[in-house]
């Protein structure tokens, strides 16, 4: 399952290289890759990364408009990025986190922790 932590904004948007900074710096174990521009699929996925962990890996990417990351993998490991992207957003957007079937949705609520974004899913 894909799951989605989005925002809408006509002011501000996560840039790529801010994003990939903070993944490298507050997930070491994390294997980043950044998009050639122009190349085939780049713009939904112009950041890529991995991170395995005791509970499993995880795969996420971020579209090239720098409102939204795709997580795939376990709950768990999905809630700990959801809640640390919702950090790097600013409190006056809301970020949104659902399944890519819409199956569910909520507003991550500012200094969310892993138990409130699982609740969102549940």
């Amino acid at each position: 399952m894909t799951y989605l932590a989005v925002f809408e904004s006509d002011t501000w948007r996560l840039d790529r290289e801010v994003l990939a900074r903070a993944i490298a710096g507050d997930w070491p174990q994390a294997q980043v890759k950044l998009a050639s521009p122009g190349v085939v699929g780049s713009e939904t996925r112009d950041v890529e990364w991995s991170h395995r962990s005791a509970l499993g890996e995880l795969e996420g990417y971020a579209h090239s408009d720098g409102h939204g990351i795709y997580l795939e993998g376990p709950i768990e490991i999905v809630a700990d990025f959801v809640f640390w992207y919702r950090r790097l957003v600013p409190a006056e957007e809301q970020v949104i986190f659902c399944d890519d079937s819409y199956s569910f949705d909520g507003v991550v609520p500012t200094g969310a922790v892993r138990g409130d974004v699982i609740a969102i899913a549940e």
